[in-house]
């Protein structure tokens, strides 16, 4: 994308879905471009023009905030013996979806330079669900890298961890539909600490990107009412992957010095697979 097409994009993100809503000149003062880059940019992401863009939006609006019992009315009708197929399909569309964004190659450069630098603390928080994904990040970095966090569930656990955060910190932030109120709070809290907060999250966009500099998005195609997180830990892989690159010969060592702290204060009987019945070595 061009600079301006990027500021468009930033405009939309800033008050998704609100902005989208406008009329195509309203968006391009707003995001202090020309009527013809704004048509520029929704062709450039899949759309023939802005009524069709819209259109979409509004079906995103619709769609963010289904419940449960609307998913079940929709996607909980597949066949028994269909599943094993509509699960492939879809997985696959999630998969191929994320990971051929055109704003992702972009977004993942600054990222991994973020997680990257040794002066910089790394935090985590997610949801109800996607604490999973962040604290699975968090422990693959951690073999790379020290200074590495998961912020409490806990609601006042997280207020007081968000207040800690500065202007050397990044927050890797995990929302998806239905989005969750203190994650979302930790995500403002930390912004106005001045930290860099990351934001993974669905097509629908969480409030917290607002507070976002970065914006990673990850579809959740299911053959199931639950939307999958496949998407989601495929980005995480994928993150982890570049940082083992950017960090080099540094994650390199890290590993090799936390595999020697753990050879010399664990007991190898203690590790399922590491001993047979007879209590001997068998790595």
């Amino acid at each position: 994308m061009t600079p301006a097409e990027r500021r468009v994009a930033r405009a939309l993100l800033a008050t998704y879905p609100t902005a989208g809503l406008e009329s195509l000149p309203q968006l391009a003062e707003g995001a202090g471009v020309t009527g013809p880059t704004v048509l520029r940019f929704v062709r450039k992401i899949g759309f023939d023009g802005y009524p069709d863009f819209q259109r979409s939006l509004r079906k995103e609006v619709q769609a963010r905030t289904e419940g449960l019992p609307a998913l079940y009315a929709t996607q909980g009708r597949t066949r028994k013996d269909d599943v094993l197929r509509q699960s492939r399909e879809a997985f696959g569309r999630a998969l191929d979806a994320t990971l051929t964004s055109s704003s992702l190659q972009d977004e993942l450069a600054h990222i991994v330079a973020l997680l990257s630098d040794p002066k910089r603390r790394i935090w985590f928080v997610g949801g109800r669900f996607s604490q999973l994904v962040a604290a699975y990040l968090c422990l693959q970095l951690r073999f790379l890298r020290a200074g590495c966090a998961i912020v409490g569930e806990a609601p006042e656990r997280r207020v007081l961890d968000s207040l800690e955060l500065s202007r050397r910190d990044v927050l890797c932030l995990f929302d998806y539909r239905r989005y969750q109120s203190d994650t979302i709070a930790a995500g403002k809290l930390a912004a106005e600490q001045g930290a860099v907060v990351i934001a993974f999250t669905d097509p629908w966009l969480s409030p917290a990107v607002e507070y976002a500099r970065h914006v990673l998005i990850s579809h959740a195609d299911s053959a199931s009412p639950f939307d999958s997180l496949l998407g989601a830990f495929a980005l995480t892989e994928l993150i982890t992957a570049k940082v083992v690159v950017a960090l080099g010969d540094r994650g390199r060592s890290r590993v090799a010095e936390l595999e020697a702290v753990h050879e010399r204060t664990q007991d190898p009987t203690s590790w399922v697979g590491n001993a047979d019945k007879k209590g001997a070595k068998t790595r």
